[in-house]
């Protein structure tokens, strides 16, 4: 075991050092944010008032106006080409939130595997909303255990109390370990409450290089706070295996809950084995956790429907309708469908089993859908395709509300513009029995029953509401 007992000594020391230089950070963060986000509005203003050359300066009066004193007052020039990248880009940005113009290629900065994802809530906590069960936070042990003072409680034993890190506990600082001038080895860490998902990604990649870090970490007791002092986890980063899309939890002898985490080919690899294990074990209902789930690909969604609707067939079934703009306003219907494959799978060499409805080989199979404000775009088209096939109840709280599609296209500078050119709508029943296609998912979203409004945050489904609130829909 490692001695995590100097784990604040160097923190002490610095504190209000390390406080003074996040504020500066910070603030300087937020001055280039502002004045990036004055110029772009700036340089589009500027660019519409050039159009005097080309015939649109007299239906746009004031853009002359404005550029005209921008020439003439603002502090430095801005290139012709400038003007046409800025300008462009915040027209296009302020579409919607889901138009823009983006540098082909790119990528985030990584730090390392753990296995963590965390969210911050309406007070900035730093909470975890997901340990993945094959990463090493899953199965990290506290190494030891602080007062709410900081002082180290030396009657904690780490073997027999076996305390684990879960969802819904809360991050308050992240540390590592350094060797000090004597050539001995001490703990350091970066204070994380309070502010933001931002920062703390941010905190993560300035310890990019390091293997071990150590999590301070305040336990969540499942009725919205949190037990008392801090435990501190020292977990190993690891790059060898990816962090799996889908997840299988046996819940009870009859009930199984698989979270899926997004829809891409990756994840329909891991949803199909987590089928699997779920018919393996003789489940007969499924709690199907979309919470966070922002969507994804298409394909994808279509080869998880057909695993999941009432399909006695194993036909295709129309899953959605998508009204697109195809030019100058020419609307087009494109039915999408459930499908047994996903072309984009083998395209990536991702190897997918031909999906089959469950309900084919499990009798009585029943599916509730776990949603929150973060369930977006496929989720809430499967969503719907459940509601009308299945008669899927949802617990929870309402979707987001994302039932738009972009067309993306490459412009001459290798950037790529993305346009929001269509709608979804989900099937319902008509009056005369048959299907219609009236209901549109964009910023509506869907709302559970009233008696199956449940907000709480995620937490380990041992505490978790919503999870017993689904067994009660459930019949248990």
């Amino acid at each position: 075991m490692n001695d995590l007992s100097d784990i604040f000594s160097e923190e002490k020391k610095s504190v209000i050092a390390e406080k003074k230089n996040g504020s500066k950070k910070i603030k300087i963060i937020a001055i280039v944010t502002v004045v990036v986000l004055l110029l772009s509005v700036v340089a589009f203003v500027a660019g519409v008032a050039v159009g005097k050359s080309s015939g649109i300066a007299d239906d746009m009066p004031l853009m002359i106006e404005v550029y005209e004193l921008i020439k003439k007052y603002y502090y430095k020039d801005i290139s012709w080409e400038t003007f046409q990248e800025m300008a462009a880009a915040g027209f296009a940005g302020s579409l919607d939130i889901f138009s823009g113009i983006v540098s082909e290629g790119g990528g985030e900065i990584t730090s390392g595997s753990i296995g963590i994802q965390v969210a911050s809530s309406l007070y900035n906590e730093q909470v975890i909303t997901f340990v993945a069960p094959n990463m090493p936070a899953y199965g990290a042990v506290a190494l030891s255990k602080y007062d709410e003072d900081f002082n180290l409680d030396r009657a904690f034993n780490y073997q027999s109390a076996a305390v684990r890190m879960r969802e819904g506990d809360k991050i308050v600082r992240v540390g590592y370990k350094f060797l000090d001038e004597d050539g001995q080895y001490k703990y350091r860490t970066e204070r994380v409450e309070n502010t933001g998902a931002a920062y703390f990604r941010q905190v993560l990649n300035e310890f990019s290089d390091i293997d071990e870090l150590v999590y301070i970490i305040k336990k969540y007791d499942g009725n919205g706070g949190y037990e008392q002092g801090y435990y501190a986890f020292e977990i190993t980063k690891t790059m060898e295996e990816r962090a799996k899309l889908a997840y299988y939890y046996p819940y009870t002898q009859d009930v199984g809950i698989i979270r899926m985490m997004e829809f891409s080919a990756e994840a329909d690899a891991d949803f199909a084995d987590c089928v699997s294990q779920f018919i393996r074990d003789g489940k007969k209902k499924l709690i199907l956790d979309l919470r966070d789930n922002g969507g994804g690909n298409l394909l994808s969604l279509e080869y998880v429907a057909q695993y999941l609707l009432d399909n006695p067939t194993a036909s295709e079934l129309p899953i959605m309708n998508l009204i697109s703009n195809v030019g100058y306003g020419k609307e087009e219907s494109n039915i999408v469908t459930s499908s047994n494959s996903n072309p984009l799978a083998q395209q990536e060499g991702i190897s997918l089993p031909i999906a089959f409805p469950i309900s084919k080989l499990v009798d009585g199979f029943e599916v509730v859908v776990l949603t929150n404000g973060h369930t977006a775009s496929a989720s809430e088209g499967l969503i719907g395709a459940l509601q009308y096939y299945n008669d899927t109840q949802i617990v929870g709280s309402k979707t987001y509300g994302k039932g738009v599609a972009q067309i993306t296209i490459e412009l001459s500078n290798g950037q790529l513009l993305y346009v929001t050119n269509g709608r979804y709508f989900v099937p319902t029943q008509g009056a005369n029995g048959k299907l219609e296609w009236t209901k549109t998912i964009h910023e509506n979203g869907f709302d559970p029953l009233e008696e199956n409004v449940v907000v709480d945050r995620i937490c380990d489904y041992a505490m978790d509401k919503c999870v017993a609130r689904a067994m009660q829909v459930l019949g248990y």
